[in-house]
């Protein structure tokens, strides 16, 4: 296959939806993990639906994935619950781990295995979505930005480990952008907070798509462990 292959996560909406409409209009294969059906279809497009903090499951996953295409070129973690926005004493330790599980240890569960590709042809390209409420510090989001911080921890050590193997990671830190997600903020506090920003209104999903097309080009091989913060933040 001469189509590179990109793996998107939360490909069902909201940005990944965006990056799987935008990336299979272009000269890629792209594959979808969400835990739901996908209404879009597409030649370039191949749809799974996975929870991915299902350690198992993604192995098996990435097993089919190996057999039918041979590797992976690029991953693209996307995926990301934000459930509770609340202080954190009235957040229950389920919701807590269920959190943890998709935005953390799903994220893990999609590199470990997509390394093991990746390794194979020494190549390879990551990029793990971030937030700028790691910046901010926003009220009521202890648990939500405590993820995407230990994604930023998590990125750039792993980036010492495998730029051995020609594969580079790095994190993408959006303003808030338009979502399903977003909607779920207090709207009059999200403009406060995007007051601190350089550009204080809402991002454009088109930040994202040009910031992963520097980040996952070929001659992008020296770019490696740095996360980028949209929207001035």
């Amino acid at each position: 296959m001469d189509k590179k292959i990109i793996l998107i996560t939360g490909s069902r909406k909201g940005i990944g939806r965006y990056l799987v409409e935008y990336y299979s209009g272009k000269e890629y294969k792209v594959l979808g993990f969400s835990r739901q059906e996908s209404d879009y279809k597409s030649e370039n497009y191949s749809h799974f639906c996975i929870d991915i903090g299902d350690d198992k499951l993604v192995k098996h996953i990435f097993s089919e994935i190996r057999k039918k295409y041979g590797r992976i070129d690029i991953i693209i973690n996307n995926a990301a619950i934000n459930p509770s926005i609340s202080p954190f004493i009235l957040i229950p330790a389920d919701t807590i781990k269920r959190v943890y599980t998709t935005n953390v240890f799903g994220l893990m569960n999609s590199c470990r295995e997509g390394i093991k590709l990746m390794i194979k042809n020494n190549y390879g390209r990551i990029v793990n979505l971030s937030s700028m409420a790691v910046k901010h510090e926003i009220y009521g989001e202890t648990i939500y930005t405590s993820t995407k911080a230990a994604i930023t921890s998590f990125t750039r050590v792993l980036a010492k480990e495998v730029i051995k193997n020609g594969i580079t990671c790095n994190v993408i830190a959006p303003s808030a952008i338009p979502t399903d997600l977003s909607l779920t903020v207090d709207q009059n506090a999200l403009n406060e907070v995007l007051k601190r920003n350089a550009i204080n209104h809402l991002g454009r999903m088109e930040d994202v798509s040009n910031t992963i097309d520097w980040l996952i080009k070929d001659e992008s091989n020296a770019i490696t462990g740095q996360v980028i913060y949209l929207g001035g933040v």
